[in-house]
């Protein structure tokens, strides 16, 4: 199990810094600011997701 846990962790890693490496590669302050708040946006979603039917559904901070 725990070579799962490291295949994981690998994948992982690559894909955040796969993001980190895009997300730099962003020059337009406007662009950056979407992508933030899109990226924030999402977290908040899978939050939402992952507490399961009859977890209270607000929109949070992020969303408008």
């Amino acid at each position: 199990m725990a070579m799962d846990d490291d295949a994981i962790s690998d994948r992982q890693r690559r894909e955040e810094l796969q993001l980190i490496k895009a997300f730099l590669g962003i020059t337009d302050p406007g662009k950056r600011q979407r992508v933030l708040r899109l990226a924030e946006q999402l977290a908040d979603d899978a939050s939402y997701e992952a507490a399961g039917p009859g977890a209270p559904t607000h929109p949070g901070p992020h969303m408008k």
